[in-house]
């Protein structure tokens, strides 16, 4: 790459004076963007990348460092890239470099007023993905891009005089999509009426609702949510145990506590999870399997307790199993 064309990347992405900006033509996809030449697009692919490897511990030092600074400087221009990055990241098993991209792409598309670029993420994002242990994190971002959308046009008045549908007239979709943007009782009819219905779809609005509200529309969605999960069979449960939503691990592992005697093993990597409410959820699932046997860990313990107790249980786990 020679040095023209790395100044002018810089400048593109990066900010420049006024006086040394070039016109740009906006792109055919999304007008709000501008067209970027494919090197350029291949040098924010390359940019990615290269945050991807820092993340996963192939890149290291000031290699890194550099890595996640270049990726925190991407701004608009980068949205598809950052949707091709999002779909290579989701075929990794690691589970910061595809939240981390989801999450700088939500904050762009949750600002933006650009409709075909919406409708580009929300159709592109998880492209060819197929099953990966990210697919509620694409759902949820493809969600989002459906309600950001749906705020725009309820702000230019489309559809104004027609009534909102009954729950029970609208499809699972709908009722995600609603789940994110009605309130009051509305709300709770449409959590009401989506914990009945069937589909990944389900669990992921309602285990978003209990995450985004608070009080009484938070409990119910965790209620409905238990509710839900608690007729699946073992094998979703188990699958839920790593889903990206705290909401929906913490009630699969409630669940399996009560009635997967056989899945207890699968609750011990819970006891490190990253958020106090599943650890203590798995906590409390593997003391009442083990008919009140208690290896801890304790409420806020650091990472040795909890590395201490989730030995002492796999130890626990293995005598299960010589039985």
């Amino acid at each position: 790459m020679n040095a023209l064309f790395t100044l002018t990347l810089a400048l593109l992405l990066f900010g420049a004076p006024p006086e040394v900006k070039s016109p740009r033509q906006p792109h055919p996809l999304a007008p709000s963007l501008p067209q970027l030449t494919d090197e350029e697009e291949e040098e924010l692919d390359r940019i990615i990348d290269r945050f991807i490897q820092a993340d996963i511990g192939l890149l290291r030092g000031t290699e890194a460092q550099k890595a996640r600074a270049d990726f925190e400087k991407l701004g608009p221009e980068a949205t598809f890239a950052l949707i091709r990055g999002l779909n290579r990241a989701a075929k990794i098993e690691h589970s910061c470099p595809a939240v981390l991209i989801a999450k700088k792409l939500g904050r762009i598309l949750g600002s933006t007023t650009d409709v075909e670029l919406l409708d580009f993420a929300r159709e592109n994002i998880g492209l060819g993905v197929g099953r990966s242990r990210h697919e509620g994190v694409l759902r949820e971002l493809r969600l989002a891009c459906s309600l950001r959308r749906g705020r725009i046009a309820a702000s230019a008045g489309g559809g104004a005089a027609v009534g909102p549908k009954p729950p029970r007239a609208m499809t699972v979709t709908e009722l995600a999509e609603a789940a994110g943007s009605e309130r009051g009782q509305r709300l709770k009819e449409v959590l009401i009426e989506l914990e009945q219905r069937r589909g990944d779809e389900v669990i992921a609005a309602l285990g978003t609702a209990a995450a985004s509200y608070e009080g009484d529309i938070r409990q119910l969605a965790r209620d409905l949510l238990t509710r839900h999960l608690a007729r699946q069979p073992a094998a979703v449960l188990k699958e839920k145990l790593k889903d990206d939503r705290a909401e929906v691990r913490r009630a699969a592992a409630l669940i399996i506590g009560v009635r997967e005697p056989r899945l207890a093993g699968d609750l011990i990597e819970l006891l490190a999870d990253s958020e106090e409410s599943v650890r203590a959820a798995a906590h409390q699932a593997l003391v009442r399997l083990s008919r009140g046997v208690d290896f801890g860990p304790r409420p806020n313990a650091g990472t040795a307790e909890q590395e201490a107790a989730i030995k002492k249980w796999r130890e626990w786990w293995a005598r299960q199993a010589g039985r």
